[in-house]
């Protein structure tokens, strides 16, 4: 596993830089209209930033323990299971807060569209963390979909915000 970890060190550091820089203009994006952090926004676009936030962090994090020198896969192997655990459970958190919302743009059907890909990306962690347990090298492959899964849906997510926040300055609202 040593070896085939090794030969993912070049990936294992694109994901790192580009979460991070992506991690950074989302950071830039919320400071144009920090209200969307605020109580009164709708809660559905608190929790897209939140859900985007965390796709992008979590990227990051597998992105840098993937470069752990010497690492048999243990280090990545234990990261995508707590990265499943807590993803699932923010996916599921999220569902819940944006369900009380009375925007029908952050409820309902949009919401579970906004959420099937970070949880279809904690889903297969699992699998890939299983897979790594097993010293089935040929499954690091699978490391490919995790990350695209959370890059487009946090992608698609850092999108719908932008817009919110363009209609909204349009509007002369924050």
């Amino acid at each position: 596993m040593s070896n085939a970890l090794l030969q993912w060190h070049d990936f294992f550091a694109a994901v790192a830089g580009l979460s991070g820089t992506l991690l950074g203009l989302l950071f830039v994006a919320l400071g144009l209209n920090p209200a969307i952090m605020a109580d009164e926004s709708p809660a559905g676009m608190r929790v897209l930033a939140g859900q985007t936030f965390h796709s992008f962090l979590v990227l990051l994090v597998i992105g840098v323990v993937g470069l752990v020198p010497d690492d048999a896969g243990e280090t990545l192997m234990i990261t995508l299971v707590i990265n499943g655990v807590q993803g699932l459970g923010s996916v599921a958190f999220g569902l819940r807060a944006v369900r009380s919302d009375p925007d029908p743009d952050w409820s309902g059907r949009q919401a579970l569209a906004r959420v099937a890909s970070p949880a279809a990306a904690y889903l297969l962690s699992f699998w890939v963390a299983y897979a790594i347990w097993r010293a089935d090298a040929d499954a690091l492959g699978w490391l490919v979909g995790i990350v695209l899964f959370l890059m487009m849906g946090a992608a698609s997510s850092c999108w719908d915000m932008l817009q919110v926040i363009g209609e909204r300055n349009q509007r002369g609202g924050s």
